[in-house]
């Protein structure tokens, strides 16, 4: 039987090296402070999407992960980023994919509710124009949101072991970064015109709060 217990963990390194990082299968938060920015491509997204070049110059790591969707920008003060891990044999587990991040949205949605009202998404899947491109262009089940606008974006990464749950939200929203990164003028312009919930609290007082909202 699974531990009822939540592990916190504070990660601090490059995204390259956490994406990297095979976690342990066990109930834990980790809150990952990228050292520098990175952009985070999913692990189907093709590299065309991205001007490499332009990124390099800017300092601007490009990433894959593991698990899919599109693009997620993350940078030391504009990002926060949190991993959730959960074991196979964990009552929180859900077989049926369209419905297992619905039970880490709430959290979200309970855990920053001192700074917010949101909700969590219960919808089905919507890509949108270019969240093949973007992630915070699209809609999943168990993403929160501020109205229209996505607050907390969530990708997930399983297998026969467990899950791994990569939720990322925004202290600021600067769309003429991700502009500089993208090669399609279409792209760009829909990035231009986008509206992005954002949260100006702390990282760490953020990780507090969904740590305690974790259910035990």
């Amino acid at each position: 039987m699974a531990s009822l217990s939540w592990l916190r963990h504070n990660w601090v390194g490059t995204a390259s090296d956490f994406h990297s990082k095979d976690l342990p299968v066990q109930r834990a938060l980790w809150l990952c402070s990228a050292e520098s920015p990175a952009l985070i491509l999913g692990s189907t997204q093709d590299h065309a999407d991205v001007l490499v070049d332009a990124a390099a110059n800017s300092g601007i790591e490009i990433v894959r992960r593991r698990s899919g969707g599109g693009a997620v920008y993350v940078a030391p003060h504009d990002s926060v980023w949190l991993d959730i891990t959960i074991s196979r044999e964990d009552p929180l587990w859900q077989d049926d994919v369209s419905a297992s991040m619905m039970w880490l949205g709430d959290v979200f949605v309970q855990a920053l509710r001192p700074w917010v009202h949101a909700k969590t998404f219960r919808g089905t899947f919507d890509n949108g124009d270019i969240g093949r491109a973007v992630c915070f262009a699209s809609a999943a089940p168990g993403e929160v949101f501020v109205g229209e606008n996505k607050l907390v974006g969530i990708s997930q990464r399983r297998n026969r072991e467990g899950a791994r749950f990569q939720c990322v939200l925004y202290r600021q929203w600067n769309p003429h970064v991700w502009t500089s990164l993208f090669a399609s003028l279409d792209v760009q312009k829909r990035i231009r015109d986008m509206q992005v919930a954002t949260i100006a609290a702390p990282a760490s007082d953020i990780a507090d709060a969904v740590m305690s909202a974790l259910p035990h």
